[in-house]
């Protein structure tokens, strides 16, 4: 069997890269023997993390064009899916795929209209795709073999849109990552100096200069209550390594930067594969979360949890969660030199 998968893959981000791991092992550990071709705008980055092939989806390079060809399956796997281009570029490969008698699936997609580029969005009520790409995702969607999304709201999307088919509603695909036992992950521990003492997790999204300012300011005087209470590790993780300078909401390097300005002991972990994140969460008392799967690997180990929120994905999958343990914050309510 030869998959293909298309995603948000070589970018640097972990989240993305985590749901990739769990599609790997998911067909692996059903199909067996399984060639992958990942579509990744860095495929040398895919490749040493992944161990399988990558190519980058370029519609003028034969190297694409015979992987997909030669592919019996294609996957949109998971992650925020965001806007019309995507949306139209998708659903036409999607169309081509079902023309070439390829299976098609969509598997726990966040389905949202908006374009997204580094602004705060938060979206309570969905809207449809309209015109001709809204056609193309009906005809791309109904002629897929399985379709789940991962939240309510991406499941009114399509709806609204006019998809009729039977659509499912599926947790993140990260959240099926094993943690892993503290004692395989203790070598990383001790090399972040985080193995004892009590440890706070931060990580924050690079988004536009005054919220990043905003952002900032609140976290500081979250950490300094922290150490007031006996926190004395105060770890960076980034979600999000980058990939193009113009693509500045990519990099959490930058915001993590401007916090060690005011926090000089700040520890800042440097790319590290999904699981070796993951393993990182086994030792952290409390979590402050920008990233969508930062917020996800901190409910995944059980960690009391500061959710700061910037956009739709975050507040849907929050919705579903009841626990004294995690504090919604919306980053709307943040200002600049007052509490939220």
């Amino acid at each position: 069997m030869r998959v293909i998968i298309h995603g948000y893959f070589g970018f640097g981000n972990v989240g993305d890269e985590a749901i990739l791991s769990v599609i790997i092992d998911e067909f692996r550990s059903i199909f067996g023997d399984v060639e992958f071709v990942i579509l990744s705008i860095d495929p040398e980055r895919t490749m040493r993390l992944h161990h399988v092939k990558a190519v980058k989806e370029r519609l003028t390079s034969l190297n694409f064009w015979r992987s997909f060809l030669r592919s019996h399956v294609l996957i949109f796997a998971g992650g925020g899916r965001y806007g019309y281009a995507t949306w139209r570029r998708m659903a036409l490969l999607a169309l081509l795929a079902s023309l070439l008698g390829k299976v098609v699936v969509f598997r726990a997609v966040g389905v949202y209209p908006y374009d997204w580029r580094g602004l705060p969005v938060i979206s309570e009520k969905p809207i449809p795709f309209k015109g001709l790409i809204g056609l193309l995702i009906r005809l791309a969607v109904s002629r897929a073999l399985y379709v789940s999304v991962r939240d309510r709201y991406s499941y009114l999307v399509l709806r609204l849109t006019g998809v009729n088919r039977r659509i499912i509603i599926e947790k993140d695909l990260a959240f099926k990552l094993k943690l892993p036992d503290p004692s395989m992950c203790k070598a990383l521990a001790v090399k972040y100096g985080i193995a004892g003492g009590n440890v706070l997790c931060v990580n924050l999204r690079t988004l536009d200069y005054e919220t990043n300012r905003r952002v900032v300011n609140y976290v500081v005087r979250l950490i300094q209550d922290f150490v007031k209470r006996g926190f004395n590790k105060i770890v960076f993780i980034p979600f999000g390594l980058g990939s193009f300078e113009d693509r500045f909401f990519d990099d959490d390097l930058i915001i993590a930067k401007m916090l060690r300005e005011h926090i000089p002991g700040l520890i800042i972990v440097e790319e590290l594969s999904p699981r070796s994140v993951l393993c990182l969460f086994n030792y952290f008392d409390h979590v402050i979360a920008m990233r969508h799967h930062a917020v996800i690997f901190a409910l995944l180990a059980k960690k009391p949890l500061t959710a700061i929120i910037y956009d739709t994905k975050t507040l849907e999958l929050l919705k579903g969660v009841s626990s004294d343990d995690v504090r919604v914050v919306l980053i709307s309510n943040l200002r600049y030199g007052s509490d939220a």
